[in-house]
């Protein structure tokens, strides 16, 4: 049984994809090929054992559709990938856009003890002229000018 080589244009044909595509593939192909048996790394050593386990072993390509339905269904999983990805960075965007602040706030400087300043006092007991005062100001509260005394209307 002879080992029958198209051309690219026809590979491409049978597989459904373009030229440069299907040239793409045989290279990846190849490559990866070469990396996992070096050995088989020249193209003659590779056709020579190619051909010996077709003669010994009748050999199954998948089919095109096979071939091409994998490509999209990668094709399709990276672009959903893709964005998703476009919509986690919007989505992102948009919420720093909203929460992010406006000015710049200084951050507070932390409290101190003021030394030498004597505290508060309270305010203590009223004397007997302030007990007079405030009990004379509660009787009378509208006692006063005009405008400071409240007019019902």
């Amino acid at each position: 049984m002879s080992m029958m080589v198209g051309s690219e244009p026809e590979t491409a044909a049978e597989t459904e994809a373009s030229t440069p595509a299907t040239a793409h593939r045989l290279l990846h192909a190849r490559e990866t090929l070469a990396a996992s048996l070096p050995q088989l790394a020249d193209p003659a050593a590779l056709h020579e054992r190619l051909a010996e386990l077709a003669s010994v072993e009748r050999l199954r390509p998948a089919r095109p559709a096979t071939v091409r339905a994998g490509g999209e269904a990668r094709a399709r999983f990276w672009t959903r990938a893709a964005i998703a990805f476009t919509v986690t960075i919007i989505g992102a965007t948009a919420l720093t856009v909203r929460t992010a602040p406006t000015r710049y706030d200084p951050p507070v400087p932390s409290g101190r003890t003021v030394q030498g300043v004597p505290p508060e006092a309270a305010p203590g007991t009223l004397s007997k002229k302030q007990t007079a005062l405030r009990k004379k100001l509660r009787s009378n509260p509208a006692n006063g000018p005009q405008r400071l005394a409240p007019q019902p209307r």
